[in-house]
């Protein structure tokens, strides 16, 4: 269960990424760049779905082993922004795939911790 979390984290991480790229290729002038600019929305569509994938393995697991309703609500949070995101243009796009990614990072961080603390405590 943990190994999920750390791929959920290095797929927030990932589309946090993305959505700084137009801003990074800007400041770099980086041609090379454009490639992810250009097909953002089937980026944000694939992206999605790995991301909503890794979110109904972990996160009801999780809730129903840990009881945890706060980290349930952030993650849901972060799954409904980046659902939402694939529908806007422009900067409330990627406001909304930016704010969802980093609570969907903050959930798994906190799952990842937890499930870390759980087994010390096993052991």
């Amino acid at each position: 269960m943990n190994n999920n979390n750390l791929i959920g984290i290095a797929l927030s991480i990932l589309c946090i990424i993305h959505c700084a790229l137009p801003f990074l290729a800007i400041a770099t002038s980086l041609n090379s760049l454009e490639i992810f600019i250009e097909n953002s929305k089937i980026i944000h569509i694939f992206l999605f779905a790995l991301v909503f994938l890794v979110y109904l393995i972990v996160f009801p697991k999780n809730y129903i082993r840990d009881r945890k309703l706060l980290n349930l609500i952030i993650s849901s949070l972060g799954v409904l922004l980046l659902f939402f995101a694939l529908f806007l243009e422009g900067y409330p796009e990627t406001y909304s795939t930016l704010i969802g990614a980093i609570l969907l990072l903050l959930a798994h961080y906190r799952n990842h911790i937890s499930t870390e603390l759980t087994k010390d405590i096993e052991v």
